[in-house]
């Protein structure tokens, strides 16, 4: 596995989105091969709930779902969404 950096809720604060995605993809492959091979050590339980807390607030299925509406209908989409820091929007 590649080594990076975990993320905190301080960090995805200060990220936008649109720079948050390749990290999230990046710990997610992390987390998934340690615990496809239990290796899943005491105190994981926590960094998982916190990544995963990330992750699903910078995937927010709901906006991506009026989003592709939006385009459907010919109506801008929110660019803020994108990039906008998550601390900025009050979403982390």
């Amino acid at each position: 596995m590649s080594s990076f950096e975990r993320l905190t809720i301080e960090e995805a604060r200060t990220l936008t989105r649109a720079e948050l995605l390749p990290r999230i993809e990046e710990e997610q492959k992390y987390w998934y091969h340690r615990i496809q091979r239990c290796m899943m050590q005491p105190g994981d339980d926590e960094a998982f709930k916190t990544f995963n807390k990330i992750m699903h607030i910078a995937a927010d299925p709901g906006h991506a779902s009026s989003d592709t509406e939006a385009l459907l209908q010919g109506r801008p989409l929110d660019e803020d969404y994108w990039r906008t820091p998550l601390g900025e929007l009050g979403e982390l």
